[in-house]
């Protein structure tokens, strides 16, 4: 096997060429991480440029969203403020009253009849908090209460009492009506009216003015006797 000698000049060349490829995997590798960390500040950067593009067009038009804030706030509480924020069986009593003095005191009430309470419609809470307005935090419920009215009246007092139901301070809708003549000349049928609200929206509740009854004396009813309690065995 014959040795073969390698010169200076060839290792010298070696050495060169070595050097070179080093030098280009250092290269390579570096300008790889500098293009990398280019491109991701070049990212950032851009992100940083929406980001003040956005708040320069928020800050220039921010009165304006101010005022239409305002009116879309003053807008929702115009609609809240057509309801109370609750229905209760002493509305739908109340309401018996009203619909008599309506019917210019020709409605004799046979029956009244309740129904109860049922949520028709939900706002989220998600959906309330959402929008950043600070006097909601909560769902809002609209809820329906559903009363039957059943009685004679003259079609007078029908016609009226249907005013008295579309004019009246409750808020109404009339779900069904169903009347017919009778012999007597007089309309008989019944009404289910639905008593509507609000809750969780700072509507206010009313109650209805009902007269404080007055005893007069203080056995009401006359009742005589003794009162006999259960003793206790030992005592």
């Amino acid at each position: 096997m014959k040795n073969f000698k390698i010169d200076d000049k060839s290792k010298f060349l070696s050495a060169v060429l070595m050097c070179v490829l080093l030098v280009g995997l250092a290269y390579f590798f570096g300008y790889k991480k500098l293009e990398d960390k280019a491109t991701r500040l070049n990212n950032e950067n851009r992100n940083l440029e929406t980001r003040i593009s956005s708040l320069e067009t928020y800050y220039l038009t921010e009165e304006q969203n101010k005022k239409d804030t305002e009116t879309m706030t003053a807008a929702i509480a115009q609609v809240f403020s057509a309801y109370p924020g609750d229905a209760r069986f002493e509305d739908g009593l109340f309401e018996a009253y009203n619909l008599h003095s309506g019917s210019y005191s020709t409605l004799v009430l046979e029956s009244i009849g309740f129904a109860k309470p049922t949520a028709v419609r939900t706002i989220a809470a998600e959906t309330v908090t959402a929008a950043g307005i600070e006097a909601y935090t909560d769902a809002i419920i609209f809820n329906r209460f559903d009363v039957d009215y059943k009685g004679d009246l003259t079609y007078e007092g029908l016609k009226g009492m249907v005013r008295e139901i579309a004019n009246g301070n409750y808020n109404l809708a009339i779900g069904k009506m169903t009347f017919s003549i009778t012999e007597s000349g007089l309309i008989h049928g019944d009404a289910l009216i639905s008593f509507y609200s609000v809750r969780n929206a700072g509507c206010s509740y009313s109650e209805p003015p009902v007269i404080a009854y007055d005893t007069g004396i203080e056995n009401l009813f006359g009742v005589n006797g003794t009162v006999i309690t259960e003793t206790v065995e030992g005592n």
